[in-house]
């Protein structure tokens, strides 16, 4: 197997940006909105999208989904740098209306039918929305049904083509010297993880005796976990602050993720775990001549009779 070719050059830790730090604009996106009303192309453009996807693999989805525009694309913090730009479709389910008109899902908990979702979204929907006229468009179920359990920036309802909740005009991001000292470990700890990828990397491409290559990989794959680890936690841990139980913007773990996009830690390690999931694709086309699916994936395929 050559790595060189599937995994590409090692990452290098760069700043990044992010609208969580950057001055508020006076007027929000005026690609997506005229004044505070959201365009109309925009709204029908996400929700086509959405409701073909799910009216080819559900029953009756217009019973039982809400979905909302959330996130910095739509408050007043929408010009960081970035290209394409963000964008974020959260979905609603009422779940109960749900399973009573797809009965097959009865047996699964709340939490497992909103993974279920978001598997189909990211292996079938979503590869097709990353330059959506300009932006990355994201689509996200959460456990909760009700946008505002989970303390949004701001939240447009596109079914009902109305604000769930205004963004503020110059939100001010909580500042704490411990936070920050927190991000910096974050940040010395990417930048080792990907000292020892870039090594173990290295190593194994330069490495033709079988014996010594065999230890190489296994160093190989053991710094891709950790650090793919390291992200997950990261990326985890800000879903807390937009549940119930967190503060939303000004929440610590939010705090987190947003520290490590500007300093370029969470960037590279997302693209070390992108890597772990091409090194086990190219493992399993190696050992089996194809990609072995997922178990979500086949229980998905299942649910819908495929």
């Amino acid at each position: 197997m050559d790595y060189g070719d599937f995994l590409g050059e090692a990452p290098v830790i760069t700043p990044g940006s992010t609208s969580y730090f950057s001055a508020p604009s006076i007027v929000l996106d005026p690609k997506l909105f005229q004044g505070e009303e959201l365009k109309n192309w925009v709204r029908t453009g996400i929700l086509s999208m959405l409701f073909d996807y799910l009216g080819k693999n559900f029953t009756a989805p217009h019973k039982w989904t809400r979905a909302w525009l959330a996130g910095s694309g739509v408050s007043y913090q929408w010009e960081a740098s970035r290209d394409p730009g963000d964008l974020d479709c959260l979905v609603g389910i009422d779940y109960i209306k749900f399973r009573e008109n797809n009965p097959e899902y009865v047996g699964f908990s709340d939490v497992e039918i909103a993974k279920n979702f978001n598997d189909g979204f990211n292996a079938e929907l979503m590869p097709n929305t990353k330059n959506w006229e300009g932006y990355e468009l994201t689509y996200y179920v959460n456990p909760q049904s009700d946008i505002r359990d989970i303390n949004p920036y701001a939240a447009y309802d596109l079914i009902a083509d109305l604000w769930t909740v205004k963004p503020e005009r110059s939100p001010q991001p909580p500042y704490s010297r411990a936070w920050e000292q927190h991000a910096q470990r974050d940040h010395d700890t990417a930048v080792e993880m990907v000292r020892r990828y870039t090594d173990a990397l290295r190593e194994v491409k330069g490495t033709t005796n079988t014996a010594y290559r065999v230890n190489a990989e296994r160093k190989l794959r053991l710094a891709m976990e950790q650090a793919a680890a390291l992200y997950d936690e990261i990326h985890s841990s800000r879903k807390i602050a937009f549940s119930k139980t967190g503060a939303g913007y000004a929440d610590y773990n939010n705090y987190r993720w947003q520290a490590g996009k500007k300093s370029g830690a969470v960037q590279a390690l997302r693209t070390i775990k992108d890597n772990l999931t091409v090194y086990n694709s190219g493992k399993q086309k190696e050992l089996y001549g194809i990609e072995l699916p997922t178990t979500d994936t086949l229980i998905r395929r299942t649910l819908r009779g495929q």
